[in-house]
């Protein structure tokens, strides 16, 4: 009798478990797949990593820009540089100064740089400070409206961001915008954007003697100098010259353009680039080209780097550098502006320990350096 009785709560029990687990749609297994929830915030957490990559990629220079001639107008409260850094930092060049960073050439080498370090405001320098007014200090910015706040001193005064278009607000926080006719891909976004009232000084091509940047001959220059820039002249704006890059066939360039043009192409002052780390040589550079043409120099792109070596140089090399160089320029009548490389995220080939700025948008030390001391 016992044994019948076991034997029927053995057959009672195997009925319990049959109902609890018979099988379940498969719809109802995915969703109580213990992978499946975490396979759901994974997909959440990449989409939001996609999409703050693609923010973060917005805010940063790209070896140079190189504005897409759809650009327009409205585009001006938030443009950002498709191409960018010199020669812009991008292109090769025999010179090791030859490469800027809006698309410049190099070796490769900064690779192995370290980051800049996020620093505060040094507490001897805060941030109502004035800078000492020289006023020579301009960016180059493709950060759009972003942060441009924490770079305006006495020292600042004007702002380009390789193309026609540029932060809505630099007027209200008291610069002037420089557009750019950086080259073919925005030569009809320039000629529609730049118009009287809009600016009163505009910036020609951008390393027209590098393959990685505006790449074009002094000849077809001269065509694209005569259609959108010469009209400005008359419309209140100074104009600069094309920015060749400091690889030495630069300034071949430069003579070419002025001969095909037979004396009709006068720019108001002459745009250069330069990357190296000599001090002495910078100087000598813009000298160069101040009296080759007898004109006011703006430096629109220079950097402690040299582009075919691996000596990039610390912090305090860089520091030493640009006082050097900012203080003598500061000193020289002839050099109107001058714009570090760079005030963005990512400066694509050039040494990131040349940054101005930190990754949550303020100034790092050398920014501070640049802004109020130089």
């Amino acid at each position: 009798m016992a044994h019948k009785l076991l034997n029927l709560l053995a057959l009672s029990s195997l009925a319990i478990m049959a109902c609890s687990f018979g099988a379940q749609p498969v719809n109802a297994l995915s969703a109580t797949s213990p992978h499946s929830a975490r396979d759901a915030l994974r997909g959440h957490d990449s989409l939001a990593k996609r999409k703050r990559a693609a923010n973060d990629k917005a805010k940063r220079c790209k070896a140079r820009p190189v504005p897409s001639a759809s650009d327009s107008a409205s585009s001006s409260a938030d443009a950002t540089l498709a191409a960018a850094p010199t020669s812009s930092p991008s292109s090769s060049s025999s010179s090791s100064s030859s490469s800027s960073a809006n698309g410049s050439s190099n070796d490769g080498s900064s690779g192995a740089a370290s980051s800049p370090v996020s620093s505060p405001a040094p507490s001897s320098t805060p941030a109502s400070a004035s800078g000492d007014g020289s006023g020579k200090g301009c960016l180059a910015w493709p950060n759009g409206n972003s942060d441009l706040e924490h770079y305006k001193t006495d020292k600042t005064s004007t702002i380009y961001s390789w193309s026609e278009s540029g932060p809505s607000n630099a007027a209200e926080i008291g610069f002037t915008f420089a557009p750019q006719l950086w080259g073919w891909k925005n030569a009809d976004a320039f000629g529609k954007v730049v118009v009287a009232g809009y600016s009163n000084v505009a910036l020609f091509v951008n390393e027209p003697n590098e393959a990685g940047q505006a790449n074009m001959s002094p000849q077809d220059a001269v065509g694209l100098w005569n259609q959108y820039m010469e009209p400005l002249r008359s419309q209140g704006y100074r104009l600069g010259s094309a920015a060749t890059s400091s690889n030495p066939n630069g300034m071949v360039w430069m003579n070419e353009f002025f001969a095909a043009c037979n004396g009709g192409c006068k720019p108001d002052f002459m745009a250069v680039h330069w990357y190296d780390i000599s001090a002495d040589s910078f100087k000598s550079y813009v000298e160069q080209w101040h009296t080759a043409f007898n004109l006011p120099i703006w430096v629109t792109e220079f950097a402690y780097q040299d582009f075919n070596g691996n000596n990039q140089g610390d912090l305090s090399q860089i520091q030493s550098f640009m006082g050097d160089v900012t203080g003598w320029m500061d000193q020289q009548s002839y050099v109107e502006k001058y714009c570090w490389f760079g005030a963005m995220h990512d400066l694509v080939n050039v040494n990131p320990l040349n940054s101005l700025m930190n990754s949550d948008g303020t100034p790092t030390n050398l920014g501070y350096q640049f802004l109020y001391s130089g």
